[in-house]
């Protein structure tokens, strides 16, 4: 039987909440059957977690600085306190739970803080110079930048030790969260992947792999995680 992958909720838009189709487009397409989880009361989350056998953070909108521990800096982009709120909740539950992850952009971002890491509210607010990580292109399948990725890491196997990405994003992660190690990064230092030394699948990526389906090991990346659960 194929497994049940609980697809988060990527925020609220309009009164409404959403999960972009390229998301479930990429877990049918990996072979999993993708449940959508709405960003809800607490008390929602053990049923969530029995239901599913993996669950996929996405990205979104910027986290709120004040949920870990700094006020609002240059660069700014948009929040929501209860959506920020829930994801970490129930990010830690899942961990909790013992259950697969997979974090993209936003999602990888959530699982640092989760585990008690810190991220960058703006890269301009990096030591250095910086990539232009926030692509303007004609399709989000263009790729954007190249990333090197750790021997010794599932993005290794399934990636080989480089590719080009695509790149949505401002913010990024800065100290990592117990229990988490670099596992890809783009020339500038950006980390770009990150895996945890649970015994289950934990990953996260900063780039958009659903928006680059024509891409085998793209896909390859959510078959493995769907097998992995």
């Amino acid at each position: 039987m194929n497994s049940v992958i609980g697809i988060v909720s990527c925020g609220l838009d309009g009164g409404r909440q959403f999960v972009t189709d390229t998301y479930i487009r990429a877990m049918e397409t990996a072979g999993g059957i993708p449940l959508v989880i709405p960003c809800c009361q607490e008390a929602c989350c053990p049923t969530f977690t029995r239901l599913c056998q993996g669950f996929l953070f996405c990205g979104g909108d910027d986290v709120s600085p004040l949920l870990f521990g700094e006020e609002p800096l240059t660069g700014q982009g948009r929040t929501d306190w209860n959506t920020d709120w829930f994801h970490l909740n129930f990010m830690r539950q899942v961990l909790k739970a013992g259950l697969p992850v997979l974090g993209i952009c936003r999602g990888m971002q959530i699982l640092n803080l989760a585990l008690g890491g810190t991220i960058w509210q703006d890269l301009s607010l990096r030591p250095g110079p910086t990539l232009q990580h926030m692509q303007v292109s004609v399709s989000r399948s263009d790729p954007s930048h190249r990333i090197t990725v750790s021997k010794n890491s599932i993005l290794y196997d399934i990636l080989g030790k480089s590719c080009t990405v695509n790149s949505f994003h401002h913010q990024c992660v800065k100290d990592l969260g117990k229990g988490l190690r670099i596992t890809a990064a783009a020339s500038d230092g950006v980390i770009e992947a990150i895996e945890g030394e649970r015994p289950v699948f934990t990953a996260g990526v900063q780039w958009h792999p659903e928006c680059m389906p024509e891409k085998e090991e793209m896909l390859a990346l959510f078959r493995f995680f769907v097998h992995a659960t």
